[in-house]
């Protein structure tokens, strides 16, 4: 701790930075691009392939949350390159910017505080009796909370601490096997002689373990990220899509003792 400096910068912070701009590059090749695309002419080359990805993102976010949602699309194509680029970053040799538990729970905090957005924005103030425990009106069919649910509660804040440490514990884990790795590779070709010096074997055993750990994973990981937080804000949207704590009214009619004892 006597060398600890709060104000000196982290590694991820140099690669927050690094795929800011290389998004924001692309981003601006993109449009540049497609400027010089004549009105009806067909789109090829770099404009093409961004434009399948586009239409990618926005088919998962209409299967998965509906029509009315096609309008925050870029958002969800933003997170999820963000994430894809953070994930597959560590394979050039910066560090992961998803390694960092800051970094994934700042993500997943966007994704909690949209749910109750969502959640108030089509369902108005009955969204509240999704924590407690209701009484419903046989007559009207309608739900009044009688007494907030402490299980329900915990089940809102659940998602948030799983979705964030599920991506960080993933990148982080991988990128301590990758450097084990090469520490292991390094210690056993030291013995041998000129080709321990050079590292060669390195190279030719670690390319499978980066495309699983960085490629493989990081794709699967930015892909499970984003299409969890269309499944939460799509569940937040619709009030029956949720499981509701009742109360339910049983009408119990008289036993008529005569009609008993005439039937015996």
């Amino acid at each position: 701790m006597e060398n600890y400096n709060p104000l000196a910068a982290r590694p991820e912070i140099i690669s927050i930075l690094v795929v800011t701009a290389l998004i924001f590059t692309m981003t601006l090749v993109y449009y540049l691009k497609l400027k010089k695309i004549p009105v009806n002419a067909s789109p090829s080359g770099y404009v093409l392939i961004i434009q399948i990805y586009i239409e990618f993102i926005r088919n998962l976010v209409v299967d998965i949350m509906g029509k009315r949602f096609e309008k925050i699309t870029p958002y969800f194509i933003f997170l999820f390159t963000y994430l894809l680029f953070s994930n597959i970053i560590g394979i050039t040799g910066f560090a992961y910017p998803t390694g960092s538990l800051t970094v994934t729970l700042s993500l997943a905090l966007v994704m909690f505080i949209g749910t109750f957005v969502i959640g108030f924005r089509y369902q108005k103030l009955s969204y509240l009796t999704r924590f407690c425990i209701n009484y419903t009106s046989k007559k009207t069919g309608k739900h009044y909370p009688i007494v907030v649910n402490p299980l329900n509660l915990i089940e809102v804040v659940t998602p948030l601490i799983s979705l964030s440490f599920r991506l960080w514990g993933n990148i982080f884990a991988g990128g301590v096997i990758v450097t084990l790795w090469y520490f292991m590779i390094g210690y056993l070709t030291s013995f041998i002689p000129v080709i321990g010096v050079l590292s060669l074997l390195t190279g030719l055993v670690s390319p499978p373990i980066h495309g699983y750990f960085d490629l493989f994973v990081g794709i699967i990981q930015a892909l499970v990220f984003t299409m969890l937080t269309m499944v939460y804000w799509s569940l937040a949207k619709d009030h029956g899509n949720h499981k509701i704590d009742e109360v339910k009214v049983i009408d119990v009619k008289p036993i008529n003792t005569n009609q008993v004892l005439v039937n015996k």
